[in-house]
């Protein structure tokens, strides 16, 4: 039954009916000296998508265009404006039919199919009157413990930073490494000393080693207690990720050499490959082919993780109502990354006690507030 104040759907949500725009977003980091192996990210660059009905009602989905996949930002204003137009007179519920279209004129960049797949899905769930969870199948995992990334920095940095979180409630680390297999181990035994034998450490090298010295950091890592590496080598070397994962006694994620592709994980996990997947929403172009991914994961009896998104709350909590379809991860899920990133438009999501909630109110269940005090003025443009 719908709530108070929304709309019984009684006839099509046609984008004859909605109006979309587009603003761009542009977030400091709290530690601007943020660094992971492949470079550092000092603000996090993106655009939102709205989408409102002539009632009022809107829906908001975030694009991501951080330099960590090294987007082209002209490219991804230019495929988003033609995505937005492409979906002119067409019938929203019909979600299958609006990712083809979004296919056809979008392949090449999955953030901004993404975004406007969590504008529309946010929409369509407040148009209901439901949380958005239950448009995607229904939540089984109301909570979730979350794993907080620790940027390079400084072995005694480094376990400085994991001993405030922990102190924080956090029980799942992710070390980000170098590739330099001396200061690495200093950094992984400082934090493994500063956060506890109780702690969960897992590592992700960002394709930092070549596969002998990947293995020779395994056999390292293991007596530090180390639940899982990363994507040790490069995003292209399959073999290489195939011989660590068989030589291995710590399981291995793959993370870059998924690289959003369906057509890849299926690829990798017939390789043998990889233990586990890191799967991340924007670079699966949606919470409805990330869904997929994952649900290729279970029928291999592989293991899958919703990955970390460099964003606003928004995009963070639509990714949380996703994972709540799916079982509980012993490793967490990597959505509180929000928490160091400033400037945000939205509020309504947090983490408490190192767990992340999925509530039921109705849609994404996050606030939109753009004139907040920490929160530069957002310019809107309208598609035409």
């Amino acid at each position: 039954m719908p709530r108070p104040g929304f709309i019984t759907q009684e006839r099509e949500l046609s984008s004859a009916d909605v109006r979309f725009a587009f603003a761009q977003l542009r977030q400091r980091q709290e530690d601007p000296t943020w660094r992971f192996a492949q470079g550092h990210i000092e603000h996090v660059n993106g655009w939102l998508v709205s989408a409102t009905t002539a009632e009022g009602l809107v829906g908001y989905g975030y694009v991501l265009t951080t330099p960590i996949g090294k987007p082209n930002p002209a490219r991804t204003l230019a495929a988003l404006k033609d995505s937005l137009s492409a979906l002119k007179a067409q019938t929203l519920l019909e979600t299958e039919r609006m990712h083809r279209t979004l296919y056809e004129v979008c392949p090449e960049v999955a953030p901004v199919r993404a975004g406007i797949v969590g504008a529309v899905y946010d929409l369509i769930a407040k148009q209901h009157g439901v949380p958005l969870h239950q448009i995607l199948g229904g939540a089984i995992t109301r909570s979730a413990l979350a794993a907080r990334l620790l940027p390079i920095k400084a072995p005694v940095e480094m376990a400085q930073a994991a001993s405030k979180l922990t102190a924080e409630g956090y029980r799942i680390l992710k070390i980000k490494l170098s590739g330099e297999w001396d200061l690495d181990k200093q950094r992984v035994q400082a934090i493994r000393q500063a956060a506890g034998p109780a702690a969960l450490l897992t590592v992700d090298a960002n394709q930092a080693y070549e596969t002998d010295s990947a293995l020779e950091l395994c056999r390292m890592l293991s007596s530090f207690g180390v639940s899982l590496i990363e994507q040790p080598v490069a995003a292209s070397d399959w073999e290489g990720m195939a011989r660590i994962t068989r030589e291995s006694s710590i399981p291995i994620e793959a993370d870059e050499s998924i690289a959003g592709s369906l057509a890849n994980l299926l690829k990798l996990i017939e390789l043998k490959a990889a233990n586990s997947f890191n799967l991340k929403v924007p670079y699966f172009g949606g919470l409805r082919d990330t869904l997929q991914a994952a649900r290729i994961c279970q029928a291999a009896g592989k293991q899958c993780r919703v990955g970390a998104i460099f964003g606003p709350r928004l995009a963070s909590a639509q990714a949380a109502h996703m994972a709540s379809i799916l079982p509980a991860p012993s490793l967490g899920v990597e959505l509180a990354e929000s928490e160091h990133i400033l400037d945000d438009p939205f509020s309504g999501f947090d983490v408490h006690d190192g767990s992340i909630t999925v509530c039921d109110a109705v849609g994404t269940g996050v606030d939109f507030n753009s004139s907040g005090p920490d929160q530069t003025s957002i310019s809107w443009e309208t598609t035409t």
